[in-house]
C-alpha cells in the first residue's frame, strides 16, 4: 500500500486552503476595483452630460428674452427670414440639432432648418408634452423620437411671454447620438457599457444599439398605455432585454447575454433620468489565475526554504548533541588519560627508585657503618676523658646522620604523587636535588660529574617535583649509557635568551643510534633490552610539554648524547 507522509498531506491541504482564500479575496478585490471603476465612469458621464444639458437648457431661456423674437411671435413685425437665419446661427453655434418657434396652436412658425428638405415649418407639434407643459409655464426637458427624422432627441422648451401672456414656445432639440458617438468625452473604458434610463424604465441612450428604446424591466399594461398616450416613441413598442440581477459582496451585478457586469448608477441633475455604467467582469475567475500561479510559486519557495531551515536546524541540533556527546567522551577520556598518565608518572618514579635502590642502599649503609665505627670510638674516648676528640667524633656522626636524612627526604619527596603547580624555582637547587638522588647511580657507574657553572639566580617556571623527575630520568639514562665506556663524564650547560632557559645535559657515551632518534620519546620504546619499559623519556617529554617547554635529543660531534631542555624563566615571559 502506497503511503503518503503526513507532512506532504498537510502541505497540500494548506496549499488548497491558501488557493481558495486567495481566489475569493482576489475576486472580492477585483469586484471592488471594478465597482470603483464604474463609479468613476458614471460620475464622469454624469458631469459631462449634465454640463451639456445645462448649456442647451439655457438657450431657450435666452431666446425668450429676445425682443425681436417676442415681436415676431406676437405678429407685430414680420422679419421671417431674419428670425429663421438667427435661429440657424444659434443652432450652429450651440451644436443643437434644431431650434424652432411654435405659436399658440402648436404650429412651427420659424425654424433653424427652414431651408432643409425636412423643415419643421408648418408642422404642428401641439400633441407633444414639451409644448403643452411649456405653454403652461414650465421649463421642460423631454425625450422623444422625432416625428419626421425618427431620431432620438432631447427637447428643451420654454414659453415666450408678452405682457404676462404666453404667445408661443421656443423648442430646442439635441440628438442623443451626439453623446453616444463622442466616446473620448464620455471616457468609457473598453469592456464597459453605459445607458441612460428614463423615468418610464426605457433606455434613451446607450453605446449598445440593441439596448436603445428597450428596457431591462418588464413594462406592465398601465406603463405601455401611458407611453402610447404620450407618443414619445411614436409607434415603437419597447422590448424586454433579458437580465439577471443580484448582489455579491454588497455590489450590484447584472448578467446580460451570458456576460457579467458590475453596475454603478447616478441620476442626472438637469433631466429626469438615471445614468448607469456596466463594467464587464465576466473573466473575473480567469483574472485570478496569475495571482494563484504566483501564490503557488511563492508557496513552493517558502516550503523549500522552511524545509531547508528545518533540516539545517535538525542537523544543527544533531550536531550539537553529537558535539555535546563528543565533548563528554573527550572529557571522560581526558580524565582517564590524566589518571593513566599520573599512574604512569608514578610508576616511572617507582621504577626509577627501583633502579636506584641498590646504590641508595649502599649510599645509606656506608654512613651507617661509619656512624657505628665513630660511636664505638666515641665510647672509648668518653671513658678516657678525651672530650675534644669525642666532640669531633660527634660532629662527624651528626654530619653523617644529616646526609642520610637528605637522601631519604629526597626519595620520599620524589615518590609522592603531586598535582601540577607551575612556579618559579631556582634551576641550581632543582639540579642539585636531582644529582643527590642519582648520586649512588653515578657513583656505581663510576661517572665523573662536572658541576654546572651558572648563576644561582636563574629561575625556571616548572613544577619542582615533576621537573626533578625529568632530570633524574635523563641523568640516570646518561649514566647507564656510559657504563661500558672508557670515558665517563657528565656535564651541564646553561644558556639564557628571550626570557627562556636552555639546559643541556651532555654525556660521553656511545650516543643515540640514528634510526632511533625519532622514536626515543615514543611510549614503550626502549633501547634497554630487559630493564626498561620505554616510558621514562615519553613521560619526561609530556611533563616538559606541560610546562610549555621543549625536550629534544641530539648526538654530539665529539661523541655521546646531548639532551636539551628549554623552559620559560618567569611567568611574565610565558605570556609575552
Amino acid at each position: 500500500m502506497f503511503f503518503i507522509p503526513k507532512k506532504i498531506i498537510f502541505a497540500f491541504l494548506l496549499l488548497l486552503l491558501l488557493l481558495t482564500v486567495t481566489f475569493w479575496f482576489g475576486r472580492i478585490h477585483d469586484l471592488a476595483q471594478a465597482k470603483k471603476q464604474a463609479d468613476q465612469q458614471v460620475s464622469q458621464l454624469n458631469n459631462y452630460i449634465d454640463n451639456e444639458l445645462a448649456r442647451f437648457a439655457a438657450i431657450p431661456q435666452l431666446l425668450t428674452n429676445n425682443n425681436l423674437l417676442i415681436r415676431f411671435t406676437n405678429n407685430e413685425e414680420e422679419h421671417y427670414s431674419a428670425i429663421n437665419n438667427y435661429l440657424a446661427d444659434i443652432q450652429k453655434a450651440s451644436g443643437a440639432s434644431d431650434i424652432y418657434i411654435l405659436n399658440t396652436q402648436g404650429e412651427v412658425v420659424a425654424s433653424s432648418n427652414w431651408q432643409a428638405d425636412y423643415t419643421f415649418l408648418g408642422s404642428n407639434f401641439s400633441f407633444r408634452p414639451y409644448f403643452k407643459q411649456a405653454f403652461a409655464g414650465e421649463k421642460v426637458a423631454y425625450f422623444a423620437l422625432g416625428q419626421r427624422s425618427k431620431e432620438r432627441g432631447l427637447y428643451f422648451s420654454q414659453a415666450i411671454y408678452h405682457e404676462g401672456k404666453a404667445i408661443g414656445v421656443v423648442a430646442l432639440k439635441v440628438n442623443v447620438a451626439k453623446f453616444e458617438d463622442d466616446r473620448s468625452l464620455l471616457n468609457t473604458a473598453a469592456g464597459s457599457h453605459f445607458y441612460l434610463q428614463l423615468a418610464d424604465n426605457v433606455i434613451a441612450m446607450s453605446d449598445e444599439p440593441n439596448w436603445r428604446l428597450n428596457s431591462f424591466q418588464e413594462l406592465d399594461i398601465a406603463a405601455r398605455r401611458e407611453i402610447n398616450q404620450r407618443r414619445a416613441y411614436l409607434d415603437y413598442q419597447p422590448g424586454l432585454i433579458p437580465l439577471q440581477q443580484f448582489n455579491s459582496q454588497n455590489i450590484a451585478q447584472f448578467k446580460i447575454a451570458k456576460r457579467l457586469y458590475v453596475v454603478a448608477s447616478k441620476p442626472l441633475k438637469h433631466f429626469n433620468a438615471q445614468m448607469n455604467v456596466l463594467v464587464d467582469v465576466s473573466n473575473i475567475a480567469a483574472m485570478q489565475l496569475p495571482r494563484l500561479l504566483w501564490l503557488m510559486i511563492f508557496y513552493c519557495v517558502f516550503i523549500f526554504i522552511v524545509y531547508s531551515l528545518l533540516a539545517r536546524f535538525a542537523g544543527y541540533k544533531k550536531l550539537l548533541y553529537s558535539r555535546h556527546s563528543l565533548e563528554q567522551k573527550v572529557i571522560e577520556r581526558t580524565q582517564a588519560l590524566e589518571k593513566a598518565q599520573t599512574a604512569l608518572v608514578q610508576s616511572a618514579k617507582l621504577a626509577t627508585i627501583g633502579q636506584l635502590s641498590a646504590g641508595i642502599n649502599h649510599e645509606i649503609n656506608q654512613p651507617l657503618c661509619a656512624m657505628n665505627a665513630y660511636l664505638a670510638s666515641a665510647k672509648i674516648l668518653l671513658n678516657k676523658g678525651k672530650l675534644t676528640a669525642l666532640n669531633e667524633n660527634l660532629v662527624i656522626i651528626e654530619g653523617l646522620v644529616e646526609r642520610v636524612h637528605k637522601i631519604v627526604a629526597q626519595l620520599k619527596h620524589f615518590s609522592k604523587p603531586s598535582k601540577m603547580q607551575l612556579r618559579p624555582h631556582p634551576l641550581s637547587a632543582l639540579l642539585n636535588n636531582a644529582l643527590m638522588i642519582t648520586h649512588s647511580q653515578l657513583k656505581q657507574d663510576d661517572i665523573s660529574v662536572i658541576p654546572p657553572q651558572f648563576e644561582q639566580n636563574i629561575t625556571v617556571l616548572v613544577d619542582s617535583l615533576k621537573f626533578e623527575q625529568v632530570l633524574v630520568n635523563v641523568i640516570t639514562n646518561a649514566s647507564q649509557a656510559m657504563s661500558n665506556c672508557a670515558t665517563r663524564q657528565l656535564s651541564f650547560e646553561v644558556e639564557c635568551f628571550d626570557g627562556r632557559v636552555k639546559l643541556s645535559i651532555l654525556d660521553t657515551g656511545s650516543g643515540i643510534e640514528h634510526h632511533t632518534l625519532g622514536s626515543i620519546f615514543e611510549p614503550f620504546y626502549s633501547t634497554k633490552s630487559s630493564t626498561g619499559l620505554g616510558l621514562g623519556l615519553s613521560i619526561s617529554k609530556q611533563i616538559i610539554d606541560s610546562f610549555d617547554g621543549r625536550l629534544s635529543a641530539h648526538n654530539r660531534p665529539e661523541g655521546g648524547a646531548q639532551f636539551i631542555i628549554c623552559l620559560w624563566s618567569t611567568a611574565e615571559s610565558q605570556h609575552d
